[in-house]
């Protein structure tokens, strides 16, 4: 018999789950059902996501889902570690669902988190334009910190920094066709031109050091009583897991620069080469990650827009910005 996660989304979808009580919010991602209550939030990853599974990383498989559920609780408990509070072993039976230890007797695994409210997001903060310049210099530095603290306990990829641009060039630029009917094709095809001038450029001697990326931009982050979360910032692709370091930071300011200004993006970055101890980067490096950032976010905010107007506004916003950056 085929595996099928609905009785376990029905239970949850009624509160039916130990130490809870009431009917929670439902939201459902590409990648995940999630389940809040008054207090807490319960992730479980989809075992039967067709495009996902076939595109970016197989998890229909029990084992596999696993341990992208256990890295993804792994790399945010580190981060966050006052959000991300446990990772549970469920199983259904008649009598509803029950908590188990031991996660080879499982039948999934559920990422139990702290319930934030959106209006704390920093995407809600950059909408709302509610943060004053030390917010972001605060974001920059905390977020500095993170990336500091956080252990990897594997081997780093052999690739050079010019390897791991190029075929990161190759996946943003099919990316963004999702989004033809927004971003037309000559207008992609100038952006594929200068960002792939500008990698062979600026990686040309392949030497950049390559560490590990989060998925972190104003979507996956919040800022609480001048307090900056990451939020569920693993990669659903592995390969997406490494780069050259500057990209995490770029990512992040990049959504400041284009839906707040550019005072506020210089604020991020000093709060984190203040930390660092760093030199700011080349124009050029600059210009290309700021590019790359937005190449990502962009069609993103578009895809999301099709349902919440909030993020259509965002995007067309960020498109402007491109625009203006890349000269187009």
């Amino acid at each position: 018999m085929t595996y099928s996660q609905a009785p376990l989304l029905k239970l949850l979808s009624v509160g039916k789950i130990p130490g809870e009580s009431g009917i929670p919010q439902h939201i459902e991602t590409v990648l995940s059902n999630v389940f809040l209550f008054n207090e807490r939030g319960y992730k479980v990853y989809k075992n039967d996501n067709e495009f996902i599974n076939k595109n970016f990383g197989d998890i229909s498989i029990k084992k596999r889902r696993f341990k992208f559920s256990s890295i993804d609780f792994e790399w945010n408990h580190q981060l966050a570690g006052e959000i991300y509070l446990r990772l549970q072993g469920v199983k259904v039976d008649a009598d509803g669902i029950h908590f188990v230890d031991n996660y080879r007797d499982a039948e999934e695994l559920l990422i139990v988190t702290k319930r934030l409210s959106l209006n704390t997001s920093l995407f809600a903060h950059l909408r709302n334009n509610d943060l004053v310049e030390d917010d972001y210099y605060e974001i920059g530095r905390q977020f500095a910190k993170c990336e500091e603290n956080f252990i990897w306990h594997g081997d780093l990829p052999k690739e050079s920094s010019l390897e791991n641009m190029l075929w990161r060039h190759h996946d943003v630029i099919e990316w963004t066709k999702d989004v033809e009917m927004c971003v037309p094709r000559e207008e992609r095809e100038t952006y594929a031109r200068q960002l792939m001038n500008l990698i062979k450029q600026v990686y040309a001697d392949g030497q950049t050091h390559i560490s590990v990326m989060f998925d972190v931009h104003c979507l996956n982050a919040f800022y609480i009583n001048r307090m900056f979360y990451p939020f569920d910032v693993v990669s659903s692709k592995d390969a997406w897991r490494f780069g050259p370091f500057l990209i995490n930071i770029y990512r992040l300011a990049t959504d400041v620069f284009a839906l707040v200004g550019e005072q506020e993006f210089r604020a991020v970055l000093r709060g984190y080469y203040d930390c660092l101890n760093r030199n700011f980067p080349s124009k050029e490096t600059e210009r290309l990650l700021v590019i790359y950032a937005s190449l990502i976010m962009m069609p993103y905010l578009y895809m999301l827009g099709k349902t919440d107007a909030d993020k259509h506004k965002a995007a067309i916003k960020y498109h402007d910005f491109l625009k203006r950056y890349a000269t187009i």
